[in-house]
């Protein structure tokens, strides 16, 4: 019996001695709380907002081309691809599109494509050197 009376109290003053100063600490760290805590807090609000700004565009007015245009873009990439594999047989070429008319032709080895704008009337002139002659001397 003794000994329960000398564990008894010790039993009851052993959690008291486990006990600290309790602390208070921020969880947002604009308040001085751990900034690792930022993005979590950030998340979660964003998460739990449910307003949407009704001058907000979604897609940030990027309009995704229809089929239509997709393949209106393949087949002129085609043709141009085409008009510059025949510049090396020396046979100048010609595309022309709603937006550009695009003139090719090989000069004794130089390339030139002359780009005119349709609407502006402006003309770009691409000149790129080291294509095959067109001469067939030997």
């Amino acid at each position: 019996m003794r000994l329960v009376h000398a564990v008894l109290p010790l039993l009851l003053v052993t959690p008291l001695a486990w006990g600290g100063n309790m602390v208070f600490q921020f969880t947002n760290p604009n308040f001085g709380g751990n900034p690792n805590n930022g993005s979590f807090l950030l998340n979660e609000a964003q998460a739990q907002n449910s307003y949407k700004d009704p001058s907000y565009d979604d897609d940030f007015g990027i309009e995704t081309p229809s089929a239509l245009d997709n393949f209106t873009q393949a087949i002129q990439s085609q043709v141009l691809g085409g008009l510059l594999t025949n510049i090396n047989t020396g046979k100048p070429g010609r595309m022309v599109t709603n937006d550009f008319i695009v003139d090719i032709k090989n000069t004794d080895g130089q390339l030139t494509l002359n780009v005119t704008d349709r609407k502006t009337g402006k003309i770009s002139t691409i000149q790129v050197a080291g294509l095959q002659s067109n001469s067939t001397d030997f």
